[in-house]
């Protein structure tokens, strides 16, 4: 029985270090790995948010320029989700990431890939507009549920290996 209280302890303890670690809220949007071109607009998403406004929406390139770009200013947490434009100048690398807020109520994007802008200037309005982009790829659909379960989806499991490991000790 002491076993089980100090795997429930463990698992506690354990469950509150992944929580501190991954932040006030989640970015949803974009997600690792996303592929953007410098000059065009990118839809950021986030949810859990205990702030009631990101006082800034930095851009921040990990291998180069450590001076993080500004992509918005005062932004309401409520909306859940904003349009920002990247500039055109951005230096084409793998190594960026967003951090939306200030700390400790502030959350960061996985590693963004962005490449150079085109020589050629798009249609500002893309048919469709934004929804047409979000159902063509160029924004991932779905992300918004695929982010919001893989927390508690990796607790559910740390939990199960935790009671299966104190039911093998006992037994």
């Amino acid at each position: 029985m002491k076993i089980l209280v100090l795997l429930a302890l463990l698992a506690t303890a354990c469950s509150a270090l992944v929580n501190s670690a991954v932040g006030d809220c989640s970015v949803i949007n974009p997600i690792g790995n996303t592929i953007v071109t410098a000059g065009e607009k990118i839809k950021i998403m986030w949810a859990n948010s205990h702030a009631t406004v990101f006082p800034s929406i930095y851009l921040v390139q990990s291998d180069g320029v450590t001076t993080p770009i500004v992509l918005a200013t005062n932004v309401s947490t409520a909306l859940g989700e904003i349009v920002a434009e990247l500039p055109r100048t951005l230096v084409p690398s793998n190594a960026y990431y967003m951090t939306l807020g200030k700390a400790p109520q502030s959350c960061q994007s996985g590693n963004l890939r962005i490449i150079g802008a085109s020589s050629i200037i798009p249609d500002p309005k893309p048919p469709g507009g934004l929804e047409n982009q979000i159902s063509s790829g160029r924004f991932p659909k779905g992300a918004n549920e695929a982010a919001s379960t893989s927390l508690p989806l990796f607790h559910i499991t740390f939990a199960t290996i935790a009671i299966a490991l104190g039911f093998i000790l006992v037994v």
